[in-house]
């Protein structure tokens, strides 16, 4: 059962005994955000910030349409991150979306 996010600097410490505890013990600083956290590091079923990683993905493909348009026949993605970046793609631009690239799931980079 998802209870919240785990704050910057914070510690949580589950025990047995005592339960759930949350530390700070660093000083606290404002958050920064890394844009690799959306567009590659983090599943897409994620929520980060309170946004879900797999709209931002998408809402990032269109968007590109909108700013690059392309005279193509297909749009493919690099899988997997670049999956719903192109499903936004061809969602806005009309360009039909297919799997050009399939990743074997079982094999390493």
């Amino acid at each position: 059962e998802f209870v919240r996010e785990i704050e910057p600097g914070e510690m949580v410490v589950i025990t047995e005994n005592e339960g759930v505890q949350s530390y700070f013990p660093f000083e606290r600083r404002a958050s920064r955000f890394c844009i690799f956290e959306h567009v590659y590091f983090s599943r897409p079923d994620s929520i980060i910030g309170g946004r879900s990683v797999y709209d931002t993905r998408r809402m990032i493909g269109v968007e590109l349409a909108k700013e690059a348009p392309v005279d193509a026949d297909l749009v493919c993605p690099v899988p997997d991150s670049g999956t719903p970046a192109a499903i936004g793609y061809s969602q806005e631009s009309g360009i039909p979306y297919a799997m050009g690239i399939i990743r074997n799931q079982y094999m390493g980079r």
